[in-house]
C-alpha cells in the first residue's frame, strides 16, 4: 500500500508514534501512514532520548503492538540495525513479520548515540551500502520498503 502510493507520486507527512495510545490517535485523525520514532519508543519507555538504550527486542515488540491495533502502514525506525550484518538482517526480518510498511536504517556507527548530537559519527559509504543490500536481501516481500537515511549531517 505504502510503496503503491509513493509509486502515483504521492507525498506523505508521517506523525510520530510511540505506543498503540499513540498510533491509534495518530490513524484515526492522519488516515495515512505513521512513523513509529525511536526517539519517542526510547522516551516513553525509559524516560531517555533515543542514544541505543532501547534493544532489537524492545523496538520489534514496541512495533508488534503498534501494527496490531491499527490498520495504517508504519514506517519503523530500525536504527542502525543494531549491530553488525547479521543484526542488520534480523532487525529486517523481524520488523517485516511484526507488520511494517517499512523499516528507515541509519548510518551511525554502532553503539549509535543520539541523531541529534554534535558527536555522532556515521559509517562509511562502502559500510552503508553493505548494510542497504542485506537489507534489501533480506526482506520477503519487494513491497517491504527499506529506507536509508544519513546522520552526517542534521542542520542546513
Amino acid at each position: 500500500m505504502l510503496l503503491e502510493a509513493l509509486n502515483r507520486g504521492q507525498c506523505f507527512s508521517l506523525p510520530g508514534v510511540f505506543d498503540p495510545f499513540s498510533a491509534r490517535i495518530a490513524a484515526h485523525y492522519v488516515k495515512g501512514p505513521l512513523y513509529m520514532t525511536g526517539y519517542g519508543v526510547s522516551a516513553t519507555l525509559l524516560g531517555k532520548p533515543d542514544a541505543g538504550l532501547v534493544s532489537y527486542s524492545q523496538m520489534v515488540e514496541r512495533l508488534a503492538q503498534i501494527t496490531a491495533v491499527i490498520d495504517v502502514p508504519v514506517v519503523a525506525d530500525g536504527d542502525t540495525g543494531f549491530g553488525g550484518l547479521a543484526n542488520v538482517a534480523q532487525t529486517v526480518a523481524g520488523y517485516e513479520r511484526a507488520g511494517a510498511a517499512a523499516i528507515q536504517l541509519e548510518d551511525q556507527e554502532f553503539p549509535k548515540r543520539c541523531g541529534h548530537t554534535r558527536d555522532r559519527r556515521v559509517i562509511d559509504v562502502a559500510d552503508m551500502q553493505k548494510k542497504i543490500k542485506i537489507a534489501a536481501s533480506t526482506r520477503d516481500q519487494q513491497a517491504f520498503m527499506i529506507i536509508a537515511r544519513t546522520d552526517a549531517r542534521t542542520q542546513l
